[in-house]
């Protein structure tokens, strides 16, 4: 697979696809117009839109792209975590999802939603997302069958950030407000 061309953003080359997206993302959120490019795969003509915003922690593992697929699929990649709005989407309706995918954005950007990749185990590195709007969710995580018992946590502003597993989750759990469930209803 060959490396994309990038270049700075041209609304006038972009898949039509991305200039829906690329209005509603920056309608939502101006402030990420300053990070966006534009990428084609060798042999494309049109370009799709790439925004990669660098997190406010500092911490380059919790960085966050968001694209638009050759296929016009918006995308979005958190830490080593990624997923695509028909995924991501609470509802089936093409109208929705790309509403849904800006929600995580925000979710994001409020911490509501934190990155978590395993350490150690089987697979580590494997990454999820974690809506720290559900009760339990990173205590839920790290006594998963699937976990290794031990996570770092990503979070945009880094006021999640660590690891933690069964052995210090007390003590970390109660030095980090934010890991503490927030009254917000579940999405889904």
């Amino acid at each position: 697979m060959s490396t994309p061309e990038t270049s700075s953003l041209d609304q006038s080359v972009l898949t039509d696809e991305s200039r829906v997206f690329m209005r509603q993302l920056f309608a939502r959120f101006p402030d990420l117009q300053a990070y966006a490019t534009m990428e084609r795969d060798l042999g494309r003509e049109q370009w799709s839109l790439v925004v990669k915003v660098p997190a406010l922690s500092g911490d380059p593992d919790a960085r966050l792209v968001v694209w638009v697929e050759d296929g016009g699929e918006p995308g979005l990649a958190f830490g080593g975590w990624h997923t695509h709005a028909s995924v991501w989407a609470a509802e089936p309706r093409e109208s929705s999802q790309s509403n849904d995918l800006l929600d995580l954005v925000a979710g994001i950007f409020s911490e509501r939603f934190i990155g978590c990749q395993d350490v150690g185990g089987t697979a580590p590195g494997s990454a999820t997302i974690l809506d720290l709007a559900v009760e339990d969710a990173v205590l839920n995580e790290i006594t998963s069958e699937y976990s290794p018992g031990r996570v770092r946590l990503l979070s945009w502003a880094g006021r999640c950030d660590g690891s933690i597993g069964l052995d210090n989750y007390a003590q970390v759990a109660a030095s980090h407000p934010a890991l503490q469930p927030t009254p917000q209803r579940r999405r889904g």
